[in-house]
């Protein structure tokens, strides 16, 4: 389901630069998970939803299209693209010694999620897999893929993505699966077989 980005900021689709700017410092100063009462899922979010409208390009997109680009939404691991600057006293009570350490809290764990995506064939998601993956920093993990995967779902997996000072953030690994553009005469049987069956 396509997220409503001017919704999760409270701001109208006519909003200006600064509108958007005003509402994210705001919510994302209310709702940051390092303050008692912060909630990190509504955080992701309100982050997620200001990197987009804060773009001109992206958010041209996202107004006509519903999405940005094949992750429909945000790359977490672009977050540091984004235009706007703090004051050094703006977040002063969440209890941070310098900017450094503002941006640290903030954005560490979004910098340490590392996310991408996998093509898988149709019998895999059906029938299920196990596919070796290499990490960032080298090692082997292995995707365990269940019968009846769809298409886009995603599978966590804790601590294997990039370092930052509170330790290691996530991998997120998507499966798209590829459908083939042509069947062979055996292949085409072999399917309409299936669906005579039920499939």
């Amino acid at each position: 389901m396509t997220k409503d980005y001017y919704n999760i900021l409270g701001v109208k689709k006519d909003a200006t630069t600064e509108d958007i700017k005003r509402a994210y410092r705001k919510l994302a100063h209310q709702h940051h998970p390092d303050k008692d009462g912060g909630d990190e899922a509504r955080f992701k979010e309100i982050n997620e939803a200001y990197q987009v409208l804060s773009d001109q390009n992206k958010r041209a997109q996202y107004d006509q299209f519903g999405s940005i680009g094949s992750d429909s939404g945000f790359n977490w691991q672009n977050a540091n693209s984004a235009q706007y600057q703090w004051g050094a006293n703006d977040f002063s009570d969440f209890g941070f010694d310098n900017l450094g350490d503002i941006f640290e809290g903030i954005f560490g764990q979004a910098f340490s999620q590392v996310q991408t995506e996998i093509e898988i064939f149709l019998t895999q998601a059906l029938l299920g897999a196990k596919i070796d993956l290499q990490t960032t920093d080298g090692n082997i993990i292995t995707l365990n893929i269940p019968s009846g995967t769809q298409d886009g779902t995603t599978f966590r997996f804790r601590g294997k993505g990039r370092v930052n000072r509170r330790g290691r953030g996530d991998l997120l690994v998507t499966v798209r699966v590829r459908l083939p553009r042509r069947l062979s005469r055996e292949q085409k049987e072999l399917l309409e077989k299936l669906q005579d069956l039920g499939l």
